[in-house]
């Protein structure tokens, strides 16, 4: 049996297009996958929790595209989850972000006009949901580091 917690539709769509109010905020990259862009660049696609002032974690996408024009975003995220020897040694990948505690500048992006194409059924002029974008990284305040990996965990030393 899965625990969850029973909610109406409208319960449930309503938690679905619960957006976090702009601002600052601690996550955690709960996934990652390095793949190239529609345009041929490199790129990771992340998963972050973004905890909320009651520790709710909210998913929000953000993509790092490793082009000379966005790679001030990258270094940025490399700061924040106190990997830069990582980053310096071109070994940042999704392999040493996935598991880190980041911190995030959140703001709210407008949904665009959604294309003809692809209204099925809706009227001319919807609009896709407003969502939570990453603004940018920030410099850690010395909390976030990578988790320890279990296998080197010992509660056998005395300290």
């Amino acid at each position: 049996m899965f625990e969850y917690d029973v909610l109406t539709e409208s319960e449930a769509m309503q938690e679905r297009f619960q957006l976090l109010p702009e601002g600052e905020y601690e996550a955690v990259v709960s996934s990652s996958i390095d793949k190239q862009s529609q345009s041929g660049n490199p790129m990771m696609d992340i998963m972050l929790d973004v905890y909320d002032a009651n520790g709710r974690p909210h998913s929000v996408r953000d993509f790092l595209v490793f082009t000379r024009g966005m790679m001030w975003k990258v270094v940025h995220c490399a700061e924040s989850a106190s990997i830069m020897k990582e980053y310096e040694a071109r070994k940042f990948c999704s392999d040493t972000i996935r598991g880190c505690t980041v911190k995030v500048r959140i703001t709210i992006e407008k949904g665009s006009e959604i294309p003809e194409d692809k209204l099925k059924g809706k009227a001319p002029g919807s609009r896709y949901p407003d969502k939570n974008k990453v603004e940018d990284y920030l410099a850690n305040d010395g909390a976030a580091k990578k988790p320890v990996a279990e296998d080197f965990l010992d509660d056998t030393i005395p300290f």
